[in-house]
């Protein structure tokens, strides 16, 4: 099988020219269809000079754009849309971009920030052989709130997206279904690239990430129910939507799909328990945009629950003596942007604390940096507690925070379905219900002090990464005085923004 995405773009496009290979809300097209696209719009963006801004919800435009800059060899930055204007500004003028495609909905946008705007090219031109060229800069936003754009080539793309062919067992009659949006490094690789390595089909959805609320997994629902996909990825926030709306037969979950990855943050066992028990197949994984996206995961015949799998082929994952997780593999980012380039060794000191069980299984227990040290002087990790909160399907998010008194707290945010149980439920309820959810954790661990917002509020405040994790930091600053004030007695039930 040829590796090389485009390379394979113009194979299935001669063998199966005629085969749908996406669609989207406005439409479909053919591999063939696809390979004269690419071309057209290769010729089209030529002419700019310097790196290109790409912005847009996902579509068939968006990835069409994304492989001409890889046929034209050129720098391509994704933009995503749902970073603010201060954090995209910054971008435009650390990676020095000129010029942005950007779709109808954006356009306007990208002219308020001093851009140079095209639309996506719809020209054609012949398909010529070719392979991947230039590089794609990868700006995270991390839980600063500040980007920093990984560099990656295309030797780093192919080795992550082959290992992942095999790791997942993709086949040409898999049909992905595509959620998440393009801008994350591994939407493209699952959304746009494997199925076109594997000769496979990929429906967009993104509706569903437009949506809000308690029409998320209904539209999820939906899309599942109308194209039965036999793969999808999701990020924790999703699948517990999914599960809910499943369990109360507001959706039903097709028996075509045998491959359903979940990464982004930690994914509760009983959450992933429930799934598993609806037909939702949930694989576990873990990685980080500076190591190609993906570094481990659980597969089909080769998961272990509690998790993240294994470390993909050609990558190896070993524990510093302070629990430090890190990685070498050729997917290893070419360094950051305007900063130090990567170790030649192909190291990458992740930041994040695991652990490898005899099986060389990998499980995370969460940032180094987030590491809180409790009254009597030991060591907790928020995200093991935040994980065994998460599985009550009435918590949409949580962060467990110190508190002034050398407690910790919890800040809840209410799921769509739990808002109302909470609305009702008194201060003794709801401390019993997190008593309970952490009874498996030492007293010392267990949050004392309960706030709890409102669903989405995290999101509308801009207090979460683009993923979907929250930022610590400005969490803290942003409710440090109220949060403080807390005690059983006084705590507050909504905090509105």
């Amino acid at each position: 099988m040829t590796f090389d995405i485009l390379a394979a773009l113009g194979r299935w496009s001669a063998v199966q020219g005629e085969a749908l290979a996406f669609s989207d809300t406005t439409g479909d097209i053919t591999f063939a269809q696809l390979a004269r696209r690419v071309a057209g719009a290769a010729a089209e963006i030529s002419p700019a000079t310097g790196p290109v801004g790409l912005l847009g919800e996902s579509s068939i435009d968006w990835l069409v754009c994304d492989l001409a800059g890889w046929l034209y060899g050129t720098t391509i930055v994704p933009l995503p849309h749902f970073f603010s204007d201060a954090q995209l500004a910054h971008i435009l003028a650390d990676a020095g971009i000129a010029t942005v495609i950007a779709d109808a909905r954006q356009a306007s946008r990208a002219a308020r920030l001093g851009a140079r705007v095209i639309a996506p090219p719809h020209t054609e031109r012949p398909w010529q052989a070719a392979t991947m060229a230039g590089e794609r800069i990868v700006y995270t936003s991390g839980s600063t709130g500040r980007p920093k754009g990984a560099r990656l080539g295309a030797a780093q793309i192919i080795h992550t997206c082959t290992a992942l062919l095999h790791a997942a067992s993709a086949l040409a009659d898999d049909r992905h279904l595509s959620v998440l949006p393009y801008a994350l490094l591994l939407e493209a690789i699952c959304g746009i690239y494997l199925p076109l390595l594997a000769g496979g089909r990929c429906h967009i959805a993104a509706n569903v990430a437009a949506a809000s609320g308690a029409d998320i997994p209904v539209q999820l629902g939906e899309v599942l129910d109308r194209f039965r996909p036999t793969t999808t990825v999701l990020v924790p926030q999703l699948l517990q939507g999914l599960v809910m709306a499943a369990q109360v037969g507001r959706v039903s979950i097709p028996d075509s799909l045998r491959f359903v990855a979940v990464g982004g943050a930690a994914v509760p066992p009983p959450l992933a328990e429930q799934a598993w028990s609806l037909g939702i197949p949930v694989h576990e994984g873990y990685g980080l945009t500076e190591c190609g996206s993906v570094v481990a995961v659980n597969r089909p015949g080769w998961r272990r629950a509690g998790s993240v799998g294994r470390p993909l082929p050609g990558s190896e994952i070993s524990i510093a003596a302070d629990g430090e997780i890190i990685v070498r593999s050729p997917s290893v980012c070419l360094g950051y942007h305007n900063g130090v380039a990567t170790d030649p060794a192909g190291l990458w000191h992740t930041g994040d604390l695991g652990r490898l069980d005899e099986d060389g299984f990998l499980h995370v227990l969460g940032r180094r940096d987030n590491l809180i040290v409790a009254a009597n002087g030991r060591n907790i990790a928020p995200e093991w507690i935040e994980t065994m909160l998460q599985a009550d399907p009435r918590i949409g998010r949580c962060v467990v925070l110190p508190a002034a008194d050398g407690q910790l707290g919890a800040i809840i945010e209410a799921s769509a379905f739990g808002a109302v149980w909470f609305d009702r439920a008194d201060a003794a309820k709801r401390h019993a219900l997190i008593d309970g959810l952490v009874a498996a954790a030492p007293a010392y661990a267990r949050p004392r002090h309960l706030m709890v917002l409102p669903p989405d509020s995290l999101a509308a405040a801009g207090l979460l990464t683009g993923n979907g994790r929250p930022r610590r930091r400005d969490i803290v600053t942003r409710y440090a005085d109220i949060f403080a004030s807390l005690t059983p007695e006084t705590e507050q039930q909504h905090v509105f923004l």
